[in-house]
């Protein structure tokens, strides 16, 4: 067999092979090796999970009445994979002795190696980092755990590398779902040199509504819809929201610099004279619901008055409502999102 007549000759150089793997990756096709850890050659891996900074638990010994009295915690990067071997012939024992010999080569010092129930204790595999979240979606039926009968052929290797404060463990078994076929459960924590922290930025203001005329100005980016918008925006959705229209601060009272917008609106209604509309007022979140509510509804009234008053709009063609919060198109937990709720829609009836 190729894999035995390889094994005594090349060892791990032409069984295993190193890949790198820096990134986050989310898709199968970005998943890759860690830096410093060999794999065996035509292996596969079916799961991957990168952690940048995490604590976790290896074990660096047997299974002792339900214990792990060997168990390290570490805090540091953890990548964990699960790779598959497509191959029945080749037994964990194998599997085994090729990691051990590539790792050595790799610069690690081999701390606990195992074989069966024997060396392992019962149910080893049990061991909580083994058995984690398994991010490809692969459940753990489709892992394949060994039944107790089977757990002879279980091996497993735990490792450090003390230049690079690299430590690992390498779970190996026969997958009972995929007709035994040769499954490593691999997982590195690297331990940077220093203690990982998060910075801490100054604590941010909520952002502030305007409340003057010239704040409210200032504030707004205007749109500046013309006539073909606002009918292309009914024609396409029976409606069109015209932000151009702006009120003074917890008011109905319409602000001069609008009259733009009004006139365009006039100059529609002109051109289409079948068309009738419903003026919805829409308000953001600040305050309570009623009050929002009858404010929407007052400042929609404002502009329906103002197009009768002003354009000799028929006031039959107009029918004022108001929405209050309930109809938020953006987030009302920022001003910019606010200033998007706080707008006037037409709606055709």
């Amino acid at each position: 067999m190729l894999f035995k007549q390889i094994l005594p000759c090349a060892a791990a150089a032409a069984l295993l092979s190193l890949t790198s793997m820096s990134a986050v990756a989310d898709k199968p096709e970005d998943w890759g090796d860690h830096r410093l850890v060999p794999r065996i050659d035509g292996s596969e891996i079916i799961t991957y999970r990168y952690t940048e900074y995490d604590r976790v638990s290896l074990t660096f010994g047997p299974r002792e009445d339900g214990e792990y009295p060997d168990e390290r915690e570490f805090e540091g990067e953890h990548t964990q994979l699960t790779y598959r071997l497509p191959n029945t012939a080749i037994s964990t024992l194998q599997v085994k002795r090729a990691y051990h010999q590539g790792l050595e080569q790799a610069g690690f010092k081999i701390e606990f190696a195992g074989s069966g129930r024997d060396d392992l204790g019962r149910r080893f595999h049990r061991f909580d980092t083994f058995g984690r979240s398994r991010p490809s979606g692969l459940s753990v039926h489709d892992l394949g755990w060994p039944r107790s009968r089977s757990e002879r052929d279980m091996r497993f290797l735990a490792a450090s590398h003390e230049e690079e404060n690299v430590y690992v463990n390498v779970l190996m078994y026969n997958n009972r779902r995929d007709d035994g076929q040769p499954t490593m459960r691999v997982d590195v924590v690297e331990v940077p040199e220093e203690e990982t922290t998060l910075a801490m930025a100054a604590p941010e203001p909520p952002e502030e509504q305007p409340t003057e005329r010239d704040e409210i100005l200032a504030a707004h980016d205007r749109e500046d819809l013309s006539a073909e918008d606002i009918e292309a925006g009914i024609v396409a959705e029976g409606r069109v929201a015209v932000r151009d229209i702006l009120f003074e601060f917890d008011s109905a009272e319409i602000i001069d610099e609008s009259a733009d917008a009004l006139a365009t609106i006039a100059d529609v209604l002109d051109e289409n004279a079948e068309l009738e509309l419903l003026i919805v007022g829409h308000t953001d979140n600040v305050g309570d619901f009623e009050y929002n509510l009858n404010l929407s509804v007052e400042r929609a009234q404002a502009v329906a008055a103002w197009l009768e008053e002003r354009h000799e709009i028929d006031g039959n063609r107009l029918q004022p409502a108001g929405a209050g919060m309930m109809a938020p198109v953006a987030t009302n937990r920022t001003e910019d999102g606010r200033e998007q709720n706080r707008r006037v829609e037409l709606v055709e009836r």
